[in-house]
């Protein structure tokens, strides 16, 4: 089992950087549906003649 530990530990902070980057990705893409919902409901108010 000692052995393993350190493999065991390099892995543990490897799914941690990549789960980090997930996170990051996710907020960004969050925050390009805020923004895009945002601009739609604004294109929405519009009236027709000025889209």
């Amino acid at each position: 089992m000692a052995d393993h530990l350190p493999a065991l530990r390099a892995e543990i902070v490897a799914l941690k950087a990549e789960l980090a980057r997930v996170r990051d990705e996710l907020a960004v893409a969050r925050k390009t549906i805020q923004d895009q919902n945002l601009k739609l409901r604004r294109d929405q108010t519009r009236p027709p003649t000025a889209r």
